[in-house]
This record gives structure tokens, sequence and C-alpha cells, in this order.
């Protein structure tokens, strides 16, 4: 295959950057992810993950930089016609019709695809094709046996799954993941880590995660943020092994840190500046490179906070 007629990029930003104000939340991003990779984004508490996810979704729009999808400049296009081309989201806070069946939920997702998608008045019934097509997907990820069961009934793990099984009810052919396994336990990490990783092959997935374990066994590239900016991307064995995110993440202390080990309990937290506005702030910890970055907490009266 010539360069000429090579296949582009999946997803792309091009110097993407975000400011707030005097703030800056992203800053002179730039990444090329291809076609069925499965890609992660890591990084502390104000790093700028979510507002990257917000930037390549359309929720927000950037102040520099541009957003191109398989070759398709789609940075002045809003939310919806991202998703009709392929582009999908699911978000750190749920969000899912919880008084609705699990059927349900899927059934709508589904017809969000149909040319009759603002024709909601009509009896359900006639959503019988759409319904046998929620029973399959559900089935294909372990959910055939909760399919009567209303969304406030499900588990947390459940609901996670649930809300990738929406995504992927609109059939996207790049998917973004913020944060999957967010407060789930350890079985249903595991559980959560089993659904991502049965997603078919040429589907592109872009995950933000915090908890190192699943992202090692989902991903295979990932790009490190920090105070937003990109500060490394590449395979994940030589991500957890660069001198400059062990720096970042433990203060210079990174030689007995590997992955696998727990830093020492003594060691001083390293910091880490001024959070995004829409990304919660805490206090940070040493980072952990042996199972999770340092997870996202409530966001303190004087700063800002949000998905």
């Amino acid at each position: 295959m010539t360069a000429a007629t090579a296949e582009p990029p999946a997803l792309v930003a091009d110097h993407l950057s975000r400011r707030f104000r005097g703030l800056t939340a992203v800053a002179d991003v730039s990444l090329r992810v291809a076609p069925g990779a499965r890609f992660g984004i890591i990084g502390p508490n104000g790093a700028g993950k979510t507002t990257l996810f917000n930037l390549l979704s359309g929720e927000l729009r950037p102040t520099t930089g541009s957003v191109a999808l398989f070759g398709r400049d789609i940075t002045a296009l809003p939310t919806y016609r991202r998703a009709a081309l392929g582009l999908g989201r699911t978000f750190q806070i749920t969000r899912i019709f919880s008084d609705l069946t699990v059927l349900e939920n899927l059934t709508l997702a589904l017809h969000g695809l149909s040319r009759t998608k603002l024709s909601l008045l009509r009896p359900w019934r006639s959503y019988r094709g759409m319904t046998a097509e929620a029973a399959a997907l559900a089935a294909s990820f372990g959910l055939a046996q909760r399919l009567a069961a209303p969304a406030s009934d499900l588990s947390h793990g459940e609901v996670r799954e649930l809300e990738v099984l929406l995504a992927l009810a609109l059939k996207p052919k790049v998917l973004l993941l913020d944060e999957p396994a967010a407060g789930l336990s350890p079985a249903e990490r595991v559980d959560i880590q089993a659904l991502l990783t049965s997603l078919p092959a040429e589907l592109t997935l872009i995950m933000i995660e915090h908890d190192i374990d699943v992202l090692r066994g989902v991903v295979d590239s990932a790009a490190v943020l920090h105070l937003g900016s990109l500060v490394v991307q590449g395979p994940m064995r030589d991500i957890q092994n660069d001198e400059r995110v062990r720096e970042l993440y433990l203060g210079g202390a990174g030689a007995s840190a590997l992955p696998g080990k727990s830093p020492p309990p003594d060691e001083p937290a390293a910091s880490q500046g001024s959070a995004a506005p829409d990304e919660p702030a805490a206090p940070e910890g040493p980072a952990a490179l042996d199972g999770s970055f340092p997870a996202e907490g409530p966001s303190p009266p004087d700063a800002g906070g949000g998905p």
C-alpha cells in the first residue's frame, strides 16, 4: 500500500489547546490513533484528560487546533454530527434512563440511528426489530439475564457495562471511554475488562482509566498528560518505564516503584499544580504505577469541578 492510498488515522488531534480565562486546561496536544488501536490516556487530577475528551467529542470547542475522524475535519461539528459519523462516547457520570429496563434503554439507543428517531409516540410493538437487536447485543456481552430489570436495580458494575453497550448500540467506529472502571469492586473490574477486551477488533478504542491493571489488560499504547500538556506517548511498556513519567508521578523516587510494587509509605506527595475547571481537583499522593494513578476526588471549595 502506497503512502498516497494509506488508510488515514482513526482519530487525529492536531495541536489542540483549550483555555478557560487565564487557565490553560489543554496545551498544544497532538495525537494520532490508528484504526483498530487500543489507546489509553492517563495522568493525575488536573492533567486535562476529560477536557481533551470533551474536545474530541465536541462537548467543548478548542481554543486552537483541530480534530479529524478518519481524515475528515470534525472540529466545527456538534456532538450529534460526530456521533453520526461514528464517534461514540461514555462519561464519568452515569447517563442512563434509570426508570427504564435494560432492554428499553438499549432499544432507545438503537432507535437513535433510525430516520424516525424523533417519532417516539408509537406502539412498543413497532420496535420489535430493534428489541431483538437489543437483546442480541446484551447477550453478546453478558447482560441477557438482566433485560427485564429496571436500570435502577443494576449493580454499579452492571451500569458501567450498560453504558458501554449503549455506546455500542450507536455502532461507533471510534469509542471514547471515560474511566469505565471507576468505583468498581475487584470482581466488577474483571467483568468490565473482559467486556472491553471482547469488543470488535475493528473498533478503535480510546480510554481514560486510573486503574493501571485494567488499562494494561485492554490497551497496547497510551499517552501521558500532565497539567494539560502531553508528556509522552507510546507502547504501555515504554510508558511504565519512562523516567519522565516516574519523575512526574513519583517525585524522582521511581526506581523502587515499578509496576507491580507499591511506592514507599513515607513517599512525599508530588505537587501537580492547578486543576482544569472541568476536572475534579484533589490532593495528589504518590502516583501508583503499581495498579492505579491517583483517583479523582471531590473538588475543594475554591476549585472548579465537573465531569
